[in-house]
Order: structure tokens, then sequence, then C-alpha cells
């Protein structure tokens, strides 16, 4: 499957292009940037700085941010990975991060549909914080391992 989908024609005109494949490249970092923004913002607020601004409003404005940043993300991730994906399938930090993203969605869904009181919603927001950030450094780290 990862054979097909890197010698699939999309796969094959970024691995060819001297634009598109930077600007992808740049579109996942900009995703990425507005997502992980967006999301130290709302648990910031969860946490309770920021009090002038009602939490549920300024969740209720950030998470369609993040939720669109993801989708960017997701989707330009996806075919930057198309273009190595037997590299990447095989990259520790790369599986780590996907790790910590599964951990980081999971904490997100379970914060948004549990409704979590104010002490659980705060380790929600503290361990939301403590993944996004081992993201951002496990995504550095798979140009670096080989």
């Amino acid at each position: 499957m990862l054979e097909a989908l890197q010698a699939s024609g999309p796969a094959a005109f970024l691995r060819g292009s001297f634009y598109f494949y930077p600007l992808l490249n740049a579109l996942h970092i900009f995703s990425i940037g507005a997502l992980v923004t967006s999301a130290l913002l709302m648990d910031l607020r969860v946490l309770g700085l920021g009090g002038a601004l009602p939490t549920e409003s300024v969740l209720r404005q950030l998470r369609p941010v993040a939720l669109t940043a993801l989708a960017a993300a997701a989707a330009s991730g996806l075919l930057l990975f198309s273009v190595q994906p037997l590299d990447y399938a095989e990259n520790p930090a790369f599986r780590i991060k996907l790790l910590l993203l599964l951990a980081a969605l999971a904490n997100a869904a379970i914060f948004t549909f549990l409704r979590l009181d104010r002490r659980g919603g705060r380790l929600s927001a503290l361990l939301s914080i403590l993944l996004w950030i081992s993201i951002l450094v496990a995504g550095r780290f798979i140009g670096f391992v080989l």
C-alpha cells in the first residue's frame, strides 16, 4: 500500500516539483502553527489565564480555527508523506509524532464531549499543552533521525 502511494501521480508530481513541494511544506508548517497556537490559547484560558474573557466564548471562537488548521495540516501532511512513505513509516520520530497526535486528539475529544469538571478540564489542558509541544519536538526530529 505504501509503495502504491509513493508511485501515485500526486507523489510523483510533488517529487518533481521545484515550487509545489516547498509551498506544500510551508502550508503544513503554517497549519501546524495555527493549530498549536489556537490549542494553547484555549488550554491557557481553561487554566485560568485571560479571566476577563469567558471560557466558553474563547473555546467557541478558537475551536473552528483549530479544526480548520487540523484539516489543512492533515491534508498537507498526507501529501508530504506520499513523497517518501516507506522512509517515513520506518522513522521512529515520525511514529512517535503520530502516536502523540492521536493522544492529543483523544484528549481534545474527551475534553469536548465529556464536558469535564473544572479539575478534569485543567488536567486535560495541562496534558494538551504537554502533548502539542511534544508533537512539535517530534516533528522537528523527523528530518534528523535516519
